[in-house]
């Protein structure tokens, strides 16, 4: 039930979980872990291990960092930095 558009590039290790969507022109890193009925749109760029929730929207052209948790629900709009946790709409350090 995960969707993969086209030219997306997935990392070693990655857990794509039911319903979740990821665009086109997508990066993930290793070991990065997409919930269920996450939506990643177009250009989106994740580091290595990181975690984003159920039911999350990263916005285009977003790049999230290393060691990342998105939480469940966030809506992205601004790139996050590596070993941040997110959470909230707008998405926000928590």
């Amino acid at each position: 039930g995960a969707i993969v558009n086209a030219d997306a590039v997935i990392g070693q290790g990655v857990i794509l979980n039911t319903g979740c969507s990821i665009d086109h022109d997508c990066t993930l890193g290793d070991f990065v872990h997409i919930s269920p009925g996450a939506r990643l749109a177009g250009n989106v760029r994740i580091g290595a291990r990181t975690w984003i929730g159920i039911g999350a929207v990263i916005r285009e052209g977003v790049t999230i960092g290393c060691d990342v948790l998105v939480a469940a629900g966030a809506a992205v709009t601004r790139d996050v930095p590596d070993g941040t946790r997110v959470g909230g709409v707008p998405a926000r350090p928590i």
